[in-house]
């Protein structure tokens, strides 16, 4: 049975996730880690966030389309998931995603 257990947990990736800046009032915690099968992504991540945490989350993060917002910023081992591949950016081997909410300049006259 203990073989079992390694052998499921060998398929799947710990992956820290800390909160930053507007977003932490959203899910009320600074961390958590969450695990993940092999060959997710930061959308799948996200998505699996976004059901634990619920409406508050998902409202901060993404728009009506489903891309994120202009000020919602993703760091995956310190680099912006916008210079990889997005929310495609593949999570396998990496150690800790930066989940970071700004506010934006508002705009006046």
């Amino acid at each position: 049975m203990e073989t079992a257990d390694k052998n499921a947990r060998g398929c799947q990736t710990a992956i820290q996730v800390l909160y930053f800046g507007l977003v932490r009032n959203a899910v009320k915690e600074a961390e958590e880690t969450v695990m993940l099968p092999a060959g997710a992504t930061v959308r799948d991540l996200l998505d699996i966030l976004c059901q634990k945490h619920g409406e508050p989350l998902s409202d901060a993060l993404f728009t009506v389309e489903g891309t994120l917002t202009a000020s919602a910023m993703i760091l995956l081992d310190g680099t912006n998931i916008y210079y990889a591949k997005g929310l495609d950016t593949e999570i396998d081997n990496q150690k800790s995603l930066h989940v970071l909410l700004t506010t934006t300049a508002m705009a006046g006259g």
